[in-house]
């Protein structure tokens, strides 16, 4: 291995570095981000009975996706499934906590 390849290795490693340092690490959170917001509105629809259209209504947005033709069913149904689950286990669960008794 002579100079010029290992500069060119190290050169190539620093260049790596910065790409994903300044590039790749803000896409990655804005993207984290997104989906972070779209599921908490999603389980304050689903447990809090959160209306996202009646809050944006006055300002003449609607997020009517069955007016848009969109179904997202196919990603919804699964998520359901899993909440689901996770809810009647840890009802489950809680059901089998002792209780503290009254003296």
């Amino acid at each position: 291995m002579d100079l010029t390849s290992l500069i060119e290795i190290v050169v190539a490693i620093g260049v790596i570095y910065f790409l994903i340092k300044f590039i790749l690490s803000p896409v990655i959170r804005i993207i984290l981000g997104i989906i972070i917001f779209l599921v908490v509105i999603y389980l304050l629809q689903k447990f809090l009975g959160f209306n996202f259209d009646k809050i944006l209504a006055p300002f003449g947005v609607s997020l009517n996706l069955n007016k848009w033709g969109l179904n997202l069913n196919w990603i919804i149904s699964p998520v359901n499934y899993y909440i689901n689950q996770i809810k009647n286990f840890l009802t489950f669960i809680w059901g089998n906590v002792p209780k503290g008794t009254k003296p």
